[in-house]
């Protein structure tokens, strides 16, 4: 079973490991103060990842490189809560989140 959120990205509800496919926003350059918006995002070289934990059912961000920044250092009961999250965190930064993979 599919689900669309925001009416652009959809994803299969049964997966309990997600992929995000980031881009930076046509035009402009990806921002963030601390320099923790890696570049291999961008290329695929690096992934990030939204994982459900079997024991407590919370959802939570890895990268597979490097370290993630604070602000998505967090847990979510509901994928679509992470996402959403995710998408507002990337957004102030330039960055869209257009697919997720799983």
């Amino acid at each position: 079973m599919n689900e669309q959120i925001s009416g652009q990205i959809e994803f299969n509800v049964k997966k309990d490991d997600r992929i995000l496919v980031l881009k930076v926003k046509e035009g402009q350059k990806p921002k963030d103060s601390t320099g923790l918006v890696d570049p291999r995002l961008f290329t695929g070289e690096n992934k990030l990842h939204a994982i459900i934990e079997p024991q407590s059912g919370l959802w939570y961000f890895k990268q597979e490189f490097g370290g993630l920044p604070q602000p998505l250092k967090q847990k979510f009961t509901k994928f679509s809560s992470a996402l959403e999250h995710a998408r507002r965190y990337y957004e102030s930064r330039n960055i869209d989140i257009v697919e997720v993979i799983d």
